[in-house]
């Protein structure tokens, strides 16, 4: 896929069945909007992942 803004990322969650996020600013735009519940966030080498599966 393109390049897209956070912002772009985060609103693509809607329409998405599995959703895999890597980096601190998605991440954390994803727990501020309620997508990902914070305990949920794995760091690896300091680096917030995330992932959610709609079934």
């Amino acid at each position: 896929g393109g390049k897209v803004s956070v912002e772009e990322a985060v609103d693509m969650i809607e329409n998405s069945t599995i959703v895999n996020m890597v980096g601190k600013n998605c991440v954390e735009k994803a727990i501020c909007k309620g997508y990902v519940h914070p305990d949920a966030v794995l760091e690896i080498s300091g680096i917030p992942h995330a992932q959610i599966v709609k079934l």
